[in-house]
């Protein structure tokens, strides 16, 4: 008898032990998997933060203060993505930056960071389900992203509308003369004899370091612009406008051809990626049975301007901000769905030096140096009004590139 009441109380100690053991699995398993989701849902609050205010950066504006956009729509789609349940810590003035890191992918100043926590620093912990029986109360995560605007080389929503770059406009035969880029003034470097001017006209394609004598962001963002349809190869002006053939999609991919193509080009979209110039020569032709000279493409482009200015009909540009109002794409009920007002184009830029120096001999070619972002206001007449502003763009990889100055079209991207 005395040996067997000697082992009272053991089952109960493997009990305690076995629960000790179990807490502290539970501890490893449940606690440890409660900050490893959290970490990953506070890299998602992180990621969307920086995205919208790279977003914000692109195409609202660059103002960078704790009141501006960047920061603000930064912070509220940060706060709008939960950690455990709860918004993370993030403070808009210190932990919403704009990195500028010589040598980076933010070296050319087009970055948003975000800091996120959810930490006892914070005041705000993730929840401690078991560890809080051995004394471990609470854990914390941390998040960081970096995202950034850049300058899109291609899209799959181009109009068949060519427009030549500007240039440095040197020689001025109008009264009074006036060297300043303006709406009068034609491509000069011979007279009609075809001999040399003096003081030519200089035209500098952009690139990926400059934006040469080309449309820019700081000097072109806002103004507005009549799209002239005369007939291109009489004269190389600002705003002239080739009718050109596109790529539409198939299957199989196929030009355009004729009439109802192109104002079909204007309503809506080709549907084929196309980028700007690369080493194998990418070149849109004029669209022969669209002859500005014989007056052929006036009606399609009424019809095809019409259409799509009925897809946002109150859409309105506003001077003072430079921005697109009452547009259906800000209050999500545009049809098809869009992010922008379909209003909102792209239209290409061609290399007015290739373009003249090919106009010599016969062969009327446009090489895509640049994209616009175009809101098209309507119809004058016959020509196409509307204003110079960003438009989303695609980025092909291994495509050329050219300077954030002039990137008009824009793509969004995380880089950390």
């Amino acid at each position: 008898m005395h040996r067997l009441s000697s082992e009272r109380g053991a089952v109960l100690m493997h009990v305690i032990l076995a629960t000790i053991l179990l807490i502290g699995v539970n501890v490893f398993v449940v606690d440890y998997g409660v900050m490893w989701v959290g970490r990953n849902q506070a890299q998602n609050a992180a990621d969307a933060g920086a995205f919208a205010g790279a977003i914000a950066l692109a195409y609202d504006s660059n103002d960078r203060k704790v009141g501006g956009p960047a920061k603000v729509f930064a912070w509220q789609t940060s706060q709008q993505n939960w950690v455990w349940g709860q918004a993370p810590k993030v403070n808009i003035t210190n932990d919403i930056t704009f990195p500028l890191v010589p040598a980076d992918p933010c070296a050319d100043n087009t970055c948003v960071r975000v800091d996120v926590y959810r930490d006892t620093a914070g005041g705000n912990p993730l929840p401690s389900l078991f560890g809080s029986a051995v004394g471990v109360t609470g854990s914390g995560v941390k998040a960081m992203a970096i995202a950034k605007w850049g300058a899109a080389n291609t899209t799959n929503c181009l109009k068949p509308w060519a427009i030549p770059d500007k240039w440095q406009d040197n020689y001025d035969t109008t009264k009074p003369i006036d060297t300043a880029w303006t709406d009068d003034d034609t491509f000069d470097t011979v007279d009609g004899n075809r001999n040399p001017v003096p003081n030519p006209d200089v035209y500098v394609a952009p690139t990926k370091d400059s934006p040469g004598t080309g449309y820019t962001l700081a000097a072109d963002l806002g103004v507005k612009v009549t799209l002239k349809t005369q007939n291109p190869k009489d004269a190389l002006a600002p705003g002239v406008f080739a009718p050109i053939q596109l790529p539409m999609v198939g299957p199989p991919v196929r030009l355009a051809t004729g009439a109802k193509d192109y104002e079909d080009n204007i309503a809506g979209c080709n549907g084929v990626p196309i980028t700007i110039d690369d080493p194998n020569g990418v070149r849109l032709d004029i669209s022969p049975e669209l002859d500005a000279k014989n007056g052929n493409m006036v009606g399609p482009t009424q019809k095809g301007v019409k259409r799509l200015t009925d897809l946002d009909p109150k859409a309105k540009w506003d001077p003072k901000t430079n921005r697109v109002i009452n547009s259906c794409a800000q209050t999500g009920t545009c049809v098809p769905s869009s992010a922008v007002s379909p209003r909102i184009v792209a239209i290409p830029v061609f290399d007015t030096g290739a373009y003249y120096a090919g106009k010599t001999t016969g062969n009327v070619t446009f090489k895509i140096v640049n994209i616009l972002g175009f809101f098209v206001e309507g119809m004058q007449g016959n020509d196409v009004v509307g204003y110079l502003t960003s438009v989303p763009g695609l980025f092909t990889a291994g495509g050329p590139t050219i300077n954030t100055q002039s990137g008009f079209a824009k793509v969004i991207m995380l880089v950390r």
